[in-house]
């Protein structure tokens, strides 16, 4: 809830269009297909920023252990 939020927020100071206003607006026209693949987009992205992020910490920290 808080990226969306948070992409909200920062596409309405920025005046920048973006996905979380046009996940508002499907939310507000109930538009089932729009919402569902607005959500899978935005979670896949969150799973591989973590995952890079996560391979970037372990080649630069040689204390962390990749497992």
């Amino acid at each position: 809830g808080t990226l969306i939020g948070g992409a909200v927020i920062t596409e309405a100071v920025f005046a920048w269009p973006g996905l979380g206003t046009e996940l508002i607006r499907a939310i507000n026209l109930r538009d089932w297909p729009l919402i569902q693949g607005s959500l899978i987009v935005i979670g896949a992205g969150f799973v591989i920023v973590n995952t890079l992020v996560d391979a970037l910490q372990a080649y630069l920290d040689p204390r962390v252990v990749a497992d």
